[in-house]
């Protein structure tokens, strides 16, 4: 049976805590063992330490091979809805004032692309209801593997718990799967065009500037004090003067020294 040593966790939380600034806890050991079993062995390695030194050697495929499968990505529509309703109630107002711009917004760990989506319908619910105006949309994640299923814009049910009906209504299409056991439904078009995907590790710096609203939830409690810094920093480095950092109901920033300030449930503004 495949098992996993202490000094060979520790090498593996090293490589990916170098990579990607995610810290591995103890209590990960296990996860790590469950992730990387399979790949092992269609490498046909019978220990961790062959499967290290192939990290060590590999600049390329592997690694990214191993960041997916070691970063975790669960979500659904509209989760916390409390901030989209914050978006859209107060944000989304105060941009639209300033004339003759284009909102721009960063979903800057987008996973498997609900955050982003749910983003791009209430904008579109907004200037439904209030015309005259543009918004762009930015979704990155450092796994290529949920990237690759965003862009198809195509979900199960599961993912929509905390969507209201008739928005799915509207920017959905309903479809079967081939079984035709599960219920499918697959993002509209006119949706899919304000929104661009794209790889991205939050250790480094963002390549667009000037964003009006950055969301990084469920992500902070994966770094440890220093990557935290260095991540905030370069969102930052992103956000236009007065612009807004969303984090979720759960996580802090207070543990981090930056201009930012607290003005609603896990809502940063600069």
């Amino acid at each position: 049976m495949l098992a996993i040593t202490d000094t060979e966790f520790e090498q593996i939380k090293k490589i990916m805590y170098a990579r990607t600034g995610v810290f591995l806890k103890p209590s990960k050991k296990q996860l790590v063992v469950t992730r990387l079993r399979k790949r092992l062995e269609q490498l046909d390695l019978e220990q961790f330490q062959e499967y290290i030194h192939l990290l060590e050697k590999n600049q390329g495929d592997e690694l990214e091979f191993f960041i997916n499968a070691l970063t975790t990505n669960e979500t659904y529509f509209f989760r916390h809805t409390k901030q989209f309703n914050y978006l859209y109630e107060k944000i989304l107002p105060e941009l639209k004032s300033k004339p003759g711009r284009e909102i721009r917004i960063w979903c800057a760990a987008c996973s498997t692309g609900e955050e982003p989506y749910s983003v791009a319908i209430t904008c579109q619910e907004f200037f439904r209801h209030n015309p005259g105006g543009r918004y762009s949309i930015y979704a990155s994640d450092v796994n290529s593997d949920v990237l690759s299923f965003a862009r198809t814009g195509q979900y199960l049910e599961r993912s929509f718990k905390e969507t209201p009906p008739n928005l799915t209504t509207r920017y959905f299409s309903q479809t079967e799967n081939v079984a035709k056991v599960r219920k499918e439904f697959v993002i509209k078009q006119n949706l899919k065009k304000n929104i661009r995907f794209m790889q991205h590790n939050l250790l480094k710096p963002f390549a667009e500037k000037k964003i009006d609203v950055i969301f990084l939830r469920n992500v902070m409690i994966y770094f440890d004090n220093d990557s935290k810094s260095k991540v905030v920093n370069n969102l930052i480095s992103s956000l236009s003067p007065g612009g807004y950092i969303m984090i979720s109901l759960s996580e802090s920033l207070n543990d981090v020294s930056s201009p930012l300030t607290n003005i609603f449930s896990g809502v940063y503004k600069l």
